[in-house]
């Protein structure tokens, strides 16, 4: 009889574990691809992070092997098949205005247009654009080394007022936050917290909030998922739980870069073996 409970209460764990295990890896959610994407080769090696102008008139991708941030003007805004290059600016270090970033991986741009952020693996860099949205303007002016918890970290957000950075990690397989003591100024960070993704992630590389926070996109490049987390209080990583996933094999081996229309439907996805980025819509 003992023997008996003991295995029918291990069958009951067993499928608790299974269960919770196949929740998080399967629970697919629906996305098209709209068919519209444009060839980035030309101008970028190995395509990361991607950021909008506001209304969808230019779109910056950063180019980790070509080290630079490219600008492309769009005739139709955000239809990606119309973009066309404008203008890059360089992260070799042969820049006087930038430090050498040899492997550059995130991307944010303050709503001005007046600030931008490159993402270095374990730091950040601030550049001030004299002009705004004009990347050859762009000036160094901040720094921060987060490798006191960042191991290795990709794609960056912030949230809307400027005082908390969220940062994704690779190998530490968690999303890392931190607190601006000035709004926008990285060098005044103080760690927070750690949100563990190991459940779901296998190698994370874009981050994006929407929904005013309440909900927090993950680029997974190994899935090749976008994975949703929902949020009961906004922008609090504590209140996160993973709610499903994207599937985005059809179109892309190597997803890389992750971005968003404003309408929160709309998604840009770079792809490293294809060197292009693709517009994608999200189905609720």
């Amino acid at each position: 009889m003992h023997t008996t409970r003991r295995a029918l209460s291990f069958l009951l764990l067993l499928f608790i574990l299974t269960s919770c295990s196949s929740n998080q890896h399967t629970a697919t959610l629906s996305i098209t691809y709209t068919g519209l994407s444009h060839d980035i080769s030309a101008e970028t090696s190995n395509a990361r992070a991607t950021f909008w102008k506001p209304d969808g008139s230019t779109i910056y991708i950063v180019g980790r092997y070509s080290q630079n941030v490219v600008a492309y003007a769009l005739d139709e805004p955000w239809d990606i098949s119309t973009a066309s290059y404008l203008q890059s600016f360089d992260l070799s270090g042969e820049n006087e205005a930038s430090p050498a970033l040899t492997v550059p991986h995130g991307l944010f741009f303050r709503a001005d247009g007046e600030k931008m952020w490159v993402f270095h693996r374990t730091e950040i860099w601030g550049y001030a654009l004299s002009t705004p949205w004009d990347i050859s303007s762009a000036l160094a002016d901040t720094h921060a080394d987060l490798s006191a918890f960042t191991l290795r970290g990709h794609d960056i957000d912030f949230h809307p007022d400027g005082t908390r950075l969220f940062i994704d990690d690779r190998n530490a397989r968690a999303v890392h936050e931190v607190v601006l003591s000035t709004p926008w100024d990285v060098s005044t960070f103080t760690f927070v917290q750690t949100l563990d993704i190991s459940g779901q992630e296998e190698e994370v590389r874009g981050i994006e909030f929407i929904h005013e926070g309440r909900t927090m996109l993950l680029l997974d490049t190994v899935r090749r998922h976008l994975m949703r987390y929902t949020l009961s209080t906004p922008y609090e990583l504590s209140t996160a739980v993973y709610t499903g996933a994207y599937d985005l094999s059809d179109n892309t081996r190597q997803p890389r870069g992750l971005s968003v229309h404003p309408d929160e439907r709309t998604v840009y996805i770079t792809e490293r073996d294809g060197q292009r980025i693709y517009q994608y819509i999200l189905q609720e």
